[in-house]
């Protein structure tokens, strides 16, 4: 028994040796290897940016063709999200047609204009209780002082289940980690099924304008502007999240 242990240990003792002769000595190297870090082009990366729905603010105007009255109020943002890759810009803004407020007149005839907006004869609320603008693409036309560039922005929106495509210019700051938007967009009711006292009914013969108890000038003052405006100006939550 004593000679197969001491056969054992001479046989581990030889084989150890033979590792160290055969294991290359690690030595450093004279000089560094030359690597630089892997660099991330900022604008190639798709990037969603999330709108901040408390701190962005959408206002409307509207008021009558040929009478000098204007009503105006604002809207609210369910959500809205923004892709930027490249410095051009895509995504969804969802408004909450239900948030629809007056600013100009007092309680009882606000309340009275707001409910008339929302019924069927207008935006039918109930049955479309949100509007949605789907930004497909957009194009630098100029770039501004402090990162700002101004926009040529091309999209779709949607009223009442209705979608026409849109263009729209804005001021947009695409440098710093809150991004901002601000301009004014237009949009023609009467495409959105939006009709009541529309303007583009005043030559049709069986139209509202044509059947009222009066004359064709006194109907005048009662024809509500087809073009709407909408002025925003809309504030990102900080940093972006990559795709």
């Amino acid at each position: 028994m004593k000679k197969i242990l001491f056969i054992i240990l001479l046989s581990n003792l030889m084989f150890g040796q033979l590792l160290n002769n055969q294991e290359p000595e690690l030595k450093p190297l004279k000089k560094p290897l030359n690597i630089s870090p892997l660099k991330m082009d900022a604008t190639n990366i798709d990037s969603r940016i999330i709108l901040d729905t408390a701190r962005s603010k959408i206002a409307w105007l509207g008021g009558l063709k040929f009478a000098v009255s204007n009503h105006d109020g604002e809207l609210k943002m369910s959500n809205g999200n923004i892709s930027l890759k490249n410095n051009i810009i895509s995504g969804t803004v969802v408004m909450d047609m239900s948030s629809m407020t007056n600013n100009d007149l007092s309680a009882g005839s606000k309340e009275r204009l707001i409910g008339h907006l929302k019924s069927p004869d207008f935006f039918h609320v109930t049955k479309f209780p949100k509007a949605k603008l789907n930004i497909k693409s957009s194009k630098i036309l100029e770039k501004l002082e402090s990162g700002k560039y101004k926009m040529l922005i091309n999209g779709d929106m949607t009223i009442k289940d209705k979608t026409n495509s849109i263009s729209f210019e804005a001021i947009v700051n695409l440098d710093s980690d809150i991004k901002t938007a601000q301009g004014k967009l237009s949009f023609d009711r009467s495409a959105f099924g939006v009709e009541y006292r529309s303007e583009m009914h005043l030559d049709n013969p069986n139209s509202f304008w044509n059947k009222v108890q009066t004359s064709r000038d006194a109907a005048k003052d009662k024809v509500i502007r087809d073009v709407i405006e909408i002025n925003f100006n809309v504030v990102s939550l900080p940093g972006m999240l990559s795709k």
